[in-house]
This record gives C-alpha cells, sequence and structure tokens, in this order.
C-alpha cells in the first residue's frame, strides 16, 4: 500500500483520548507557526506566500505569542508594502470601488490555514486505506472521539476503505453516535444541576468543553 502521507502520525493519535484528526491538525498547525517564527522569515522570498494573502485572526494571534517579534514585523510589513501597491489607485466610481473590494478579498486569506487545507485531507484518505489495509487499526479507529467536523470529512472519504467501505461507515456512524449521545447525557447531568429540586449536586465542569470539542472546534479558550 502506497500512503500518502507517514501513518506513525496516525497511528499515535488514535492512541489518545479526544479526536485524533483534531490532534493530527494541532500538531501540523503548531509546525507551521513555528515555521513561520523561524530565521526563513527574514529571507523576502519565503514570505511571498504570505505577503499575497497574510493570516487569519488566529494565527496572527499565535505568532504574536510566539519569540520572534522582528520577524513578523518584517512579514507584516512586506504584506503591508504589497497591499499598498494593490490599492496604489483610488477608484473612480461604483464599478471601479468593488473591483477594488474584490482585489483585495482575493489577496486576504491565511496562508497557515490554507497549508493546513491542504495537508488535512491527505490524512482522512489515508485513515480510511488504513482501516481497510490494517488489520488492528478497525479496532482502534471504533473506539475514537471523532468530532462532528471530521466525521464528516471521513464519510467523504470513505470511499478510499475500498472493499472495506460499509465496515468503515458502520464504525465511523457507531462511535460518532456513541459521542453524541454521551454528550447528550452529559450535558442533561450538568442542566439539572440547576434545578433547584437538586440542590446540592455539583455540575461536572468539563461537560461544556467536552461538548464545544465535539460539536463545534477544539480550541477552547
Amino acid at each position: 500500500m502506497q500512503y500518502h502521507i507517514q501513518t506513525a502520525p496516525i497511528w499515535d493519535s488514535y492512541k489518545q483520548d479526544g479526536c485524533p484528526l483534531c490532534k493530527l491538525r494541532s500538531a501540523k498547525e503548531a509546525t507551521l507557526v513555528k515555521q513561520y517564527l523561524s530565521d526563513n522569515v527574514m529571507d523576502p522570498d519565503f514570505r511571498v506566500a504570505s505577503n499575497s494573502v497574510g493570516f487569519c485572526a488566529d494565527h496572527i494571534r499565535a505568532l504574536y505569542g510566539g519569540q520572534n517579534k522582528l520577524g513578523l514585523a518584517l512579514q507584516l510589513e512586506t504584506r503591508a508594502a504589497f497591499l499598498n501597491d494593490l490599492i496604489s489607485k483610488p477608484p473612480t466610481d461604483k464599478k471601479s470601488a468593488k473591483k477594488t473590494a474584490e482585489h483585495i478579498s482575493k489577496h486576504t486569506g491565511c496562508v497557515i490555514c490554507t497549508t493546513l487545507d491542504e495537508i488535512m485531507p491527505r490524512y482522512y484518505m489515508t485513515v480510511a486505506q488504513m482501516f481497510c489495509a490494517e488489520s488492528e487499526f478497525p479496532a482502534l479507529f471504533s473506539q475514537a472521539e471523532h468530532c462532528l467536523k471530521h466525521a464528516e470529512y471521513l464519510y467523504k472519504n470513505a470511499e478510499y476503505a475500498g472493499k472495506s467501505t460499509a465496515e468503515f461507515l458502520k464504525a465511523l456512524t457507531s462511535a460518532l453516535k456513541r459521542e453524541l449521545k454521551a454528550t447528550e447525557k452529559a450535558l442533561r447531568a450538568f442542566a439539572d444541576c440547576f434545578d433547584f429540586k437538586n440542590a446540592g449536586m455539583r455540575p461536572d465542569t468539563q461537560a461544556l468543553p467536552r461538548a464545544i470539542r465535539l460539536l463545534i472546534t477544539d480550541k477552547i479558550l
């Protein structure tokens, strides 16, 4: 079997608690943030991609919290210069104003998010392939706590499980329903603690964070 990426990180992530694909994404994200704080950012050629689209709010906060303020300043300096050139001529009417807005929109995004969006589909595909090719992987997969977002992507890539597609889908659905039911139960117990009839009951402080990680995002403030 030809893997598109190394499978070792996938095995490791599936042996941990929580959504394994969230963990894989977070690890890649941390690597990319580190990359954009490395000495490479001193090279103008390296800054071409970040000049063109910039960074999103989440990743600029991560970069600002890093240890290379000079590198970040240089990236933002060349980004500002790029945008200044982009809107060098003022629009003269409604049509040209709209065109200017479109130019700005085209060059507003996040180089880190874009890279992650290119990397993660290879993980979804490889997970499905491993379910078919690795004899010990299905049992591990069946116990995983996939978040809703990553379960969606696994459904979309189910075909890569080949002859095991039906089993892959059954395992994925069963695991997702298990996590949703557990979350529903935990949130009901949390809410019941606030009923005067249950005075003295202490709510599970992790019920809401776990629910948010499953249903929305793993980035809990």
